[in-house]
């Protein structure tokens, strides 16, 4: 994949232990995808892939309470 130095979205697709994420140009060029553990540390790590002030942007879907 060649190389990308413009600002970069990361979509993001939380779950309770692993979540998704996925790079993209803001043309809509998809520029990486990762699943991760829901750790700080690896969600920094991905995030860092993004470059300088990347847009990140959260899935909108149900919410479950899980706390019972």
């Amino acid at each position: 994949m060649e190389a990308y130095d413009g600002r970069q979205v990361v979509g993001m697709d939380l779950h309770r232990r692993r979540s998704v994420l996925v790079r993209m140009s803001e043309d809509g060029r998809r520029l990486g995808t990762a699943r991760i553990t829901n750790s700080p540390a690896e969600l920094r790590k991905e995030i860092a892939r993004a470059g300088k002030s990347p847009q990140v942007v959260l899935e909108a879907g149900p919410i479950q309470d899980h706390s019972s």
